[in-house]
């Protein structure tokens, strides 16, 4: 891979993780797991598409369709795995008094 094909892939990946943030929402954190686990998926989808030779949708020496597939898999299971969004609501307690 070259670096320019490295740099593309960033950008490319980077998009897919913002694109499935503005989807789901989320806060801060949720952003960050969304971008970085499709970074880390997106190399991984292009290295296992040029292991087993597929060069369907290749851009320079970027195997783009594994490595889209990959990113986009592992963006929905990041997001089932890291649990509901928000913070659960909290109990209030009971406004009565007892009499003394």
């Amino acid at each position: 891979m070259t670096l320019p094909g490295a740099l593309l892939g960033i950008v490319i990946s980077s998009f897919a993780g913002l694109l499935y943030h503005l989807i789901r929402g989320g806060g801060f954190r949720r952003l960050l797991l969304y971008v970085i686990s499709s970074w880390i998926a997106f190399f991984v989808g292009h290295f296992l598409g040029a292991l087993i030779g597929l060069t369907t949708l290749r851009v320079g020496s970027l195997n783009l369709l594994p490595a889209l597939l990959s990113s986009v898999l592992v963006l929905i299971l990041a997001d089932i795995l890291a649990g509901p969004r928000g913070r659960p609501a909290r109990k209030s307690r009971s406004t009565t008094r007892r009499d003394r």
